[in-house]
């Protein structure tokens, strides 16, 4: 007949010699990539969620986690702008098809997001042009280390060798 249907790991099928169902071993059988999960991760790390906090939410242990959705762990800081990009993808295909109020929401998300980046990049070179400012202590001690003539710090001793 068939040289697979000696094979007690093949079983004849509708379609031919099919693959038998595999014995299930001891234990819990492994967590499997799912979809749904993944982009219910990939939202939560949108949000902004830590590792820990999303393991618990989706009822996995965090090295689960970490196994299974390894490329949505370690893609979780720039996240929120890859769901964003989607999302302007989205509706830049609709606004191309004819969709004012997609149109709309394009032109709203697009001057969003000039005003956030414009705010940050103000944000950061005010951060780099302001000085930083020491506190009364720290500039009480650098006047006292700055101190000259009679009272100034005495030397140290030199060092005694054999």
């Amino acid at each position: 007949m068939d040289q697979n249907s000696d094979d007690p790991k093949m079983v004849d099928g509708l379609f031919g010699p099919q693959p038998a169902e595999r014995v299930r071993g001891r234990g819990r059988p492994a967590h499997v990539w799912d979809r749904q999960f993944s982009v219910r991760i990939c939202n939560l790390f949108a949000c902004g969620h830590t590792v820990e906090m999303v393991a618990k939410v989706i009822g996995l242990s965090q090295p689960t986690l970490r196994k299974v959705y390894f490329s949505e762990v370690a893609a979780r800081d720039v996240m929120a702008l890859k769901v964003k990009s989607e999302q302007l993808a989205r509706l830049t295909e609709a606004a191309i098809a004819g969709n004012v109020p997609a149109e709309k929401a394009l032109a709203g998300m697009i001057q969003a997001e000039q005003v956030k980046v414009l705010g940050d990049n103000v944000k950061h070179r005010r951060a780099e042009s302001a000085p930083t400012r020491l506190g009364k202590k720290e500039e009480r001690q650098a006047a006292a280390a700055g101190v000259k003539g009679r009272f100034a710090p005495r030397e140290a001793p030199p060092l005694l060798l054999n």
